[in-house]
């Protein structure tokens, strides 16, 4: 078993390589499934389906109902018309991390038993417990080289394997979420990339948590998950309406049976964007107290909970700069007969599943 998830975080950064793979995000809220087809700047999403998960199946990254979890995946695949049985799995979580390393010019094993070794100071969870790899970006400004070092727990590797293993999935590439999102940034915004590559932040506003990327010099330099996400805001609305759960979630996003927002869900969804935006804001006054030189000049959301009315407003008064979304479909083809009329929907909570399809294996 180890050697096997070895041998699949191996393959954790790999470049694009021909072979196609469907992306797999195992969410809080609900899983996504992917195929595309194409090469770089000209990716297609061919398929993608959904399911949502019913309350609290997973909380962090524990698995509290695992066989619905497997279910709601051959669900989601067969929505989708996803016949493979070789797919791209997403990590997030506690027990992730990324870290940015410059490393001495060496051979390639100097330059790995370097990293290695840097590693494991940074490893909060456990090295000798963990899966690590590392992708070297380029030539570090300074002297040396830009690598990008990720690490999982193996049991969290084991845990969301175990719920492909019942679905009859293999999971031949084993990735991280903020990778998967720096891709897809990447892809869309390819012939901007020397303007907001000198430094942006990348906001994926999800159900159980909000991911945090700054991204600068071909890749992300600093990664965090903060744990508030639009599920606070359904479990809110639960409290103080005094409904179910799924009729919270249905409150939440569709409104009265006229369509409508009544003024105290918006006054509960204001009040906990608030919230959110200053656990956002920690982290990016964090990221600069450290010590960073490492300007950020614009500012990407995505994730379902990107779609909170006013959401993106006051996160461009909190931040000082302009909030775009990720329009992935600017740059990623879609035949939008199969997106239907929900076609920003459909880019908000995707990006990760297209990330992580965008892969490729020999």
């Amino acid at each position: 078993m180890a050697a096997s998830l070895k041998e699949q975080i191996d393959e954790l950064l790999g470049k694009l390589n021909p072979g196609g793979i469907f992306g797999i995000d195992i969410g809080a809220h609900s899983i996504k499934v992917c195929e595309v087809s194409g090469a770089p700047n000209k990716f297609k999403v061919d398929k993608f389906g959904t399911f949502v998960l019913p309350e609290a199946a997973i909380i962090e990254d524990e698995f509290q109902k695992p066989s619905e979890i497997s279910e709601g995946l051959l669900e989601a695949m067969n929505r989708a018309g996803i016949k493979s049985k070789t797919g791209c799995l997403g990590l997030y979580g506690p027990n992730t991390m990324t870290k940015r390393l410059n490393v001495p010019e060496g051979t390639k094993e100097e330059i790995e038993d370097h990293i290695m070794w840097e590693a494991e100071q940074y490893i909060t969870f456990g090295a000798d417990e963990s899966q690590v790899s590392f992708h070297i970006i380029g030539e570090n400004e300074g002297g040396g080289k830009d690598a990008l070092v990720a690490a999982a727990r193996t049991d969290t590797v084991e845990n969301f394997s175990s719920i492909l293993a019942e679905a009859k999935i293999s999971p031949k590439i084993i990735d991280l979420n903020v990778l998967a999102l720096s891709n897809v940034f990447e892809e869309v915004y390819r012939d901007d990339l020397e303007e907001y590559g000198q430094g942006s932040i990348i906001l994926d506003f999800g159900a159980q948590s909000t991911k945090v990327i700054i991204y600068k010099r071909g890749g992300p330099i600093f990664t965090k998950e903060i744990q508030v996400g639009g599920g606070l805001v359904t479990e809110e609305i639960q409290r103080q309406m005094g409904v179910s759960y799924e009729e919270a979630e249905d409150l939440k996003t569709n409104g009265d049976e006229k369509g409508n927002l009544p003024e105290e869900i918006l006054s509960i969804i204001n009040t906990q964007i608030d919230q959110q935006i200053a656990e956002v804001k920690k982290s990016i006054n964090f990221y600069i107290t450290q010590g960073s030189a490492e300007k950020v000049n614009y500012c990407f959301v995505t994730g379902g909970n990107s779609l909170l009315p006013g959401l993106v407003e006051k996160l461009a008064v909190s931040t000082g700069l302009e909030v775009k979304r990720i329009d992935i479909f600017s740059g990623i083809k879609i035949d939008q007969n199969k997106a239907g009329k929900g076609l920003e929907h459909l880019s908000a909570i995707s990006a990760v599943a297209v990330g992580l399809a965008m892969r490729k294996v020999n």
